[in-house]
């Protein structure tokens, strides 16, 4: 075994086996983090596949990494140790020039006008779908993954709900397993599997690429193909696709693991529940479907809830970098090229941050409040600095417009003594789906 490299960070990372706490780390997160917390601090190591990792739990740790030192501190390297066969020129895996130059391309496709045309998509999809919902006891997750499955293909791709849809829905969810899976790329392996997936994705998207070229439509994949950014650079067939098979699995996923947090809180607070149908209730009432991007912001109710739920359950709980140099924290000198760890999750909950931190309570981030000022950078759902999630505008919309549609015809609820049990990596998804009960509103 090799000897630490942090020597002054607390924590015991010696392990003969070569994945070191990956096995305990996904298994259990929050067990594990709470076990390292109560023994070390807020700041200790890990190895994971053989590589340290500095692990910082304080609430200054995203400030300094993500957006003071960000130059000092590299994405792609750090991601690498999990991705690289899976998203090797994912925005997440660029630094520097070459990450600026990428995102101000990719850019292009949510500004106003794009971001005002995927709206306009999803109006002809939303509410159609929603009506037929009749089960009176579904498992939230699995639906609303289909349901922002259908939504990504339309408004990414320009592509109706068909055949391929079973096949595209597969290939993302072996692409997320293996990105919490051992780096194994043999065929029966859940990496392998992943990196399949990939394959498929890539032969799909380039079967595309003519037809967007020669024929744009408001979608996305359209949009990208002939973007240019003002230097009037551009990206080449496979870049674009490259970035398509990031973006697809970072809007999905992260999208459907957040409106189900959503519909669990809202179900366990029926006082929040029927707040927001009531203001939903009233926008719908005075928009119609004539409503902008800019409008749906005037749901300021579900503003507030929102930044609640992705502060209890942001889809991320941890974000990776790696130093590119030797830096001093707290009095901890960690060397160059060593990995570190941001925990995002815990500094939503640092009880010197926020007030009752496991409670449910959207009114924290009312202008009277605003308890996420306090300590900068301590609510980072979307990540922070030059890698801000270049889609959380649309993220935003999108769960804005499907939770108020699914309001203003249903209603639902769990059993008082309901909690429900979360699997935190890679993404906070249900692990038993979220069983609700469910029945239609008379309107």
């Amino acid at each position: 075994m090799e000897k630490s490299k942090l020597k002054e960070i607390p924590g015991k990372t010696s392990s003969l086996l070569p994945w070191g706490d990956l096995l305990a780390f996904f298994k259990d997160y929050h067990t594990f983090k709470r076990k390292k917390l109560e023994k070390y601090g807020e700041i200790y190591k890990v190895r994971i596949l053989n590589r340290e990792i500095s692990t910082l739990h304080d609430k200054d740790s995203a400030r300094y990494t993500l957006v003071e030192n960000d130059k000092d501190f590299n994405s792609k390297e750090a991601w690498d140790l999990i991705l690289k066969d899976l998203f090797p020129n994912g925005l997440m895996l660029m630094d520097g020039d070459k990450h600026k130059h990428h995102r101000s391309i990719i850019a292009e496709a949510f500004k106003k006008k794009p971001m005002e045309g995927y709206l306009d998509m999803m109006k002809s999809i939303v509410p159609s779908h929603i009506s037929t919902w009749n089960d009176p006891n579904p498992k939230m997750f699995p639906l609303l993954k289909e349901f922002t499955l259908e939504i990504a293909l339309e408004v990414f791709f320009g592509i109706n709900k068909s055949q391929q849809f079973t096949k595209i829905n597969k290939a993302i969810t072996d692409i997320v397993d293996a990105s919490s899976a051992l780096p194994i790329k043999l065929p029966f392996t859940a990496y392998g599997k992943g990196i399949k997936a990939r394959k498929y994705l890539i032969t799909f998207f380039k079967g595309l690429l003519p037809e967007r070229k020669n024929n744009p439509k408001k979608d996305l994949f359209s949009i990208l193909v002939n973007a240019k950014n003002e230097d009037r650079e551009s990206l080449n067939d496979e870049q674009i696709i490259d970035h398509l098979i990031f973006i697809l699995m970072a809007a999905h996923d992260t999208t459907a693991s957040t409106q189900t947090s959503f519909c669990y809180f809202l179900a366990k607070h029926p006082d929040w529940q029927c707040k927001l149908r009531k203001e939903a209730q009233g926008f719908y009432e005075e928009y119609g479907d004539d409503f902008t991007v800019k409008d749906l912001r005037k749901l300021e109710q579900f503003g507030l809830a929102l930044k609640e739920t992705l502060r209890r359950f942001p889809p991320l709980v941890s974000i990776g970098r790696m130093s590119t140099k030797e830096f001093n924290y707290k009095g901890y000198n960690i060397p160059k090229d060593t990995h570190v760890s941001v925990d995002i999750d815990q500094n939503h909950h640092n009880p010197e941050v926020w007030s009752c931190p496991a409670d449910f309570d959207p009114e924290r981030f009312s202008k009277e409040r605003s308890e996420h000022t306090k300590c900068p950078y301590t609510y980072t759902p979307f990540g922070a600095g030059a890698h801000y999630c270049i889609g959380f505008a649309f993220a935003e919309m999108q769960i804005k417009y499907v939770i108020s549609t699914l309001l203003l015809s249903h209603e639902w609820s769990v059993d008082s003594a309901y909690k429900m049990p979360v699997k935190p990596v890679p993404l906070q998804v249900p692990e038993d789906g979220l069983p609700v009960q469910m029945k239609k509103i008379k309107r």
